[in-house]
Protein backbone atom coordinates (compact mmCIF):
# COMPACT_ATOMS: atom_id res chain seq x y z
CA UNK A 1 0.00 0.00 0.00
CA UNK A 2 2.49 2.54 0.76
CA UNK A 3 4.80 1.63 -1.84
CA UNK A 4 2.31 2.21 -4.73
CA UNK A 5 1.79 5.94 -2.96
CA UNK A 6 5.39 6.40 -3.08
CA UNK A 7 5.56 5.11 -6.97
CA UNK A 8 2.74 8.22 -7.39
CA UNK A 9 4.55 10.71 -5.91
CA UNK A 10 7.85 10.25 -7.88
CA UNK A 11 5.81 9.70 -11.38
CA UNK A 12 4.01 13.31 -10.29
CA UNK A 13 7.74 14.90 -9.31
CA UNK A 14 8.81 14.44 -12.78
CA UNK A 15 6.32 15.85 -14.78
CA UNK A 16 6.87 19.78 -15.77
CA UNK A 17 3.78 21.76 -14.31
CA UNK A 18 2.03 24.61 -15.87
CA UNK A 19 3.38 26.61 -13.51
CA UNK A 20 7.05 25.74 -14.41
CA UNK A 21 6.10 26.54 -17.94
CA UNK A 22 5.17 29.81 -16.81
CA UNK A 23 7.82 30.45 -14.88
CA UNK A 24 10.17 29.54 -17.56
CA UNK A 25 8.73 31.88 -20.20
CA UNK A 26 8.50 34.55 -17.90
CA UNK A 27 12.28 34.79 -17.47
CA UNK A 28 12.88 34.29 -21.37
CA UNK A 29 10.72 37.18 -21.58
CA UNK A 30 12.50 38.77 -19.18
CA UNK A 31 15.72 38.41 -20.62
CA UNK A 32 14.82 39.11 -24.29
CA UNK A 33 13.74 42.66 -22.70
CA UNK A 34 16.47 43.30 -20.74
CA UNK A 35 18.69 42.63 -24.44
CA UNK A 36 16.54 44.82 -26.37
CA UNK A 37 16.59 47.57 -23.47
CA UNK A 38 20.78 47.59 -23.67
CA UNK A 39 20.63 47.14 -27.66
CA UNK A 40 18.89 50.08 -27.95
CA UNK A 41 20.50 52.28 -25.36
CA UNK A 42 23.64 51.92 -27.21
CA UNK A 43 24.80 54.29 -29.51
CA UNK A 44 27.66 54.82 -32.32
CA UNK A 45 29.98 56.88 -31.31
CA UNK A 46 30.99 60.27 -32.92
CA UNK A 47 34.21 61.05 -31.23
CA UNK A 48 37.23 60.15 -30.08
CA UNK A 49 38.68 62.00 -27.21
CA UNK A 50 42.50 61.27 -26.34
CA UNK A 51 43.59 62.11 -23.05
CA UNK A 52 46.95 61.42 -21.19
CA UNK A 53 47.07 62.73 -17.59
CA UNK A 54 43.53 64.30 -17.61
CA UNK A 55 44.82 66.16 -20.06
CA UNK A 56 42.83 66.02 -24.45
CA UNK A 57 45.07 65.72 -26.60
CA UNK A 58 42.83 65.08 -29.62
CA UNK A 59 38.93 65.26 -30.37
CA UNK A 60 38.56 64.08 -33.27
CA UNK A 61 34.92 63.21 -35.27
CA UNK A 62 34.68 59.76 -36.15
CA UNK A 63 33.01 60.55 -39.71
CA UNK A 64 35.07 60.11 -43.21
CA UNK A 65 34.27 63.93 -44.08
CA UNK A 66 35.88 65.12 -40.34
CA UNK A 67 38.94 62.65 -39.93
CA UNK A 68 39.44 62.32 -43.35
CA UNK A 69 39.33 65.35 -45.48
CA UNK A 70 36.91 63.85 -48.13
CA UNK A 71 35.22 60.90 -48.50
CA UNK A 72 37.70 58.30 -51.13
CA UNK A 73 37.14 55.30 -52.58
CA UNK A 74 33.92 53.97 -49.59
CA UNK A 75 36.18 50.99 -48.49
CA UNK A 76 37.43 51.47 -44.97
CA UNK A 77 40.14 54.16 -44.89
CA UNK A 78 42.60 53.65 -41.57
CA UNK A 79 44.73 57.07 -40.13
CA UNK A 80 47.22 56.21 -37.68
CA UNK A 81 48.19 58.39 -34.50
CA UNK A 82 51.18 57.83 -32.89
CA UNK A 83 51.28 59.40 -29.43
CA UNK A 84 55.06 60.22 -27.86
CA UNK A 85 55.81 60.51 -24.55
CA UNK A 86 58.94 62.79 -24.30
CA UNK A 87 60.72 63.42 -21.10
CA UNK A 88 58.75 67.43 -21.66
CA UNK A 89 55.56 66.41 -22.67
CA UNK A 90 53.22 64.22 -25.25
CA UNK A 91 52.86 64.55 -28.49
CA UNK A 92 50.04 63.53 -31.03
CA UNK A 93 50.92 62.96 -34.87
CA UNK A 94 48.90 61.92 -37.92
CA UNK A 95 50.10 59.27 -40.73
CA UNK A 96 48.09 58.52 -43.24
CA UNK A 97 49.75 55.02 -43.45
CA UNK A 98 51.29 53.04 -40.48
CA UNK A 99 54.51 54.77 -39.91
CA UNK A 100 57.52 53.04 -39.01
CA UNK A 101 58.10 53.15 -35.02
CA UNK A 102 61.93 52.67 -35.39
CA UNK A 103 62.19 55.69 -36.98
CA UNK A 104 59.01 57.69 -35.55
CA UNK A 105 60.31 57.34 -31.96
CA UNK A 106 63.20 58.81 -30.68
CA UNK A 107 65.70 57.12 -27.94
CA UNK A 108 64.17 57.21 -24.41
CA UNK A 109 60.48 58.20 -26.08
CA UNK A 110 57.59 55.51 -25.28
CA UNK A 111 54.90 55.46 -27.65
CA UNK A 112 51.08 54.21 -28.28
CA UNK A 113 50.10 53.81 -32.14
CA UNK A 114 46.44 54.29 -32.38
CA UNK A 115 44.20 53.11 -35.50
CA UNK A 116 41.59 54.96 -36.15
CA UNK A 117 38.50 54.72 -38.25
CA UNK A 118 35.10 55.70 -39.22
CA UNK A 119 34.16 52.28 -37.55
CA UNK A 120 36.07 52.35 -34.69
CA UNK A 121 39.61 52.88 -32.75
CA UNK A 122 41.85 50.00 -31.75
CA UNK A 123 45.76 50.36 -29.93
CA UNK A 124 48.05 48.66 -32.51
CA UNK A 125 51.17 49.18 -30.68
CA UNK A 126 52.64 50.81 -27.47
CA UNK A 127 55.71 49.92 -25.44
CA UNK A 128 54.32 49.52 -22.11
CA UNK A 129 54.90 46.08 -20.47
CA UNK A 130 51.57 44.53 -19.81
CA UNK A 131 50.39 45.33 -23.65
CA UNK A 132 46.53 45.31 -22.07
CA UNK A 133 46.00 48.49 -24.78
CA UNK A 134 47.04 46.78 -27.63
CA UNK A 135 44.88 43.58 -26.95
CA UNK A 136 41.94 45.48 -25.54
CA UNK A 137 39.24 44.56 -28.68
CA UNK A 138 38.40 47.75 -31.01
CA UNK A 139 36.04 50.27 -29.16
CA UNK A 140 33.16 51.54 -31.71
CA UNK A 141 29.96 52.73 -29.12
CA UNK A 142 29.67 55.55 -27.10
CA UNK A 143 31.10 55.29 -23.48
CA UNK A 144 33.35 52.89 -24.58
CA UNK A 145 37.06 53.41 -23.81
CA UNK A 146 40.70 52.27 -23.89
CA UNK A 147 42.85 52.55 -20.79
CA UNK A 148 46.76 52.35 -20.80
CA UNK A 149 47.81 52.74 -17.58
CA UNK A 150 51.71 52.80 -17.68
CA UNK A 151 50.82 55.87 -20.11
CA UNK A 152 48.45 57.20 -18.70
CA UNK A 153 46.24 57.24 -22.34
CA UNK A 154 42.64 57.26 -22.02
CA UNK A 155 41.19 56.76 -25.48
CA UNK A 156 37.13 57.14 -25.36
CA UNK A 157 34.56 57.24 -28.11
CA UNK A 158 31.78 60.18 -27.73
CA UNK A 159 28.65 60.51 -28.52
CA UNK A 160 27.52 63.87 -29.67
CA UNK A 161 26.25 66.16 -27.03
CA UNK A 162 22.92 66.30 -26.68
CA UNK A 163 21.52 69.06 -24.04
CA UNK A 164 17.81 67.25 -23.82
CA UNK A 165 19.23 64.20 -22.19
CA UNK A 166 21.68 65.48 -19.94
CA UNK A 167 23.27 62.80 -17.11
CA UNK A 168 22.01 63.44 -13.46
CA UNK A 169 24.63 65.88 -12.15
CA UNK A 170 24.49 67.77 -15.36
CA UNK A 171 20.26 68.17 -15.03
CA UNK A 172 20.41 68.97 -11.38
CA UNK A 173 23.36 71.43 -11.92
CA UNK A 174 21.01 72.94 -14.63
CA UNK A 175 18.01 72.89 -12.82
CA UNK A 176 19.57 74.27 -10.00
CA UNK A 177 21.22 77.20 -11.85
CA UNK A 178 17.60 77.92 -13.37
CA UNK A 179 16.19 78.36 -9.77
CA UNK A 180 18.66 80.42 -8.98
CA UNK A 181 19.64 78.28 -5.76
CA UNK A 182 23.43 77.39 -5.17
CA UNK A 183 24.73 73.62 -5.06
Amino acid sequence: MFENGKETNRNNNRRIRLADIYLVAFFLFLAMGSLAWISMGKREGKRVLISCDGQTIADVPLSREGLFGTAGNGGETIRYCLILYPQEGVSCEWYESKPDLASAVSEGSSYNLLAVSEFGVSVEAADCRDQICVHHRPVKDSTESIVCLPHRLVVEIAGETDKRTPDAVAGTRGYVERRGDWL
